[in-house]
């Protein structure tokens, strides 16, 4: 069997098992998710896949080919628009890692689940704003770096998006459960 073969075998099994979610398929797709992002890079560079984008705040929806560890050209520029400051209009470098742990949430949950985007950049302005108004926005919150993204999932439970960006080990998590988001950031490991 080729490589491309046995890569596209074993991502339907990484899909199969995030849709059961058992505590033994849980465990078993985290492996297969950590084996997917440790392949070599020219496998990777073969295996593009469509990340799809909601925006909850502007309404607007984005469909972007995109190939892990390849975050350059009109692709870069394509996200770091949508993911600029809605309140504001400014657009920011957004961190490549942020973008590979999204990608690599979204392929574990098999359908093509929208990644529905709550906050991505925000500028100093807007973080003040919002701090201003929640105890729970940080002083020098990684959004405004490019850093941190609020997201959910359109038909993933919120507690399986957690579960799966806590399990990639890729940065810090944060679960809010009344609100109904997991912010991802590719800060130190830290998780709440």
């Amino acid at each position: 069997m080729r490589k491309e073969e046995k890569a596209r075998l074993h991502h339907s099994s990484v899909s199969t098992d995030c849709i059961k979610m058992t505590r033994r398929s849980f465990l078993a797709a985290s492996a297969c998710s950590l084996a997917g992002l440790i392949l070599p890079q020219s496998l990777k560079a073969a295996v593009g896949k469509t990340l799809s984008f909601y925006h909850t705040h502007t309404g607007e929806k984005m469909d972007i080919l995109y190939t892990p560890g390849s975050y350059t050209g009109s692709v870069r520029h394509a996200l770091e628009y949508f993911l600029r400051d809605f309140r504001t209009g400014e657009i920011h470098p957004i961190d490549p890692s942020l973008i590979d742990t999204l990608c690599a949430i979204q392929d574990c949950c098999s359908r093509q689940a929208p990644i529905e985007v709550i906050s991505g950049y925000r500028s100093p302005k807007t973080n003040a704003l919002l701090r201003k108004n929640s105890s729970g926005v940080a002083k020098k919150s990684l959004h405004m770096q490019g850093r941190a993204i609020d997201i959910r999932l359109t038909g993933v439970p919120t507690k399986m998006v957690r579960d799966l960006a806590v399990n990639l080990h890729n940065g810090g998590v944060g679960f809010y459960q009344k609100s109904d988001f997991v912010h991802i950031d590719t800060g130190r490991k830290r998780f709440w």
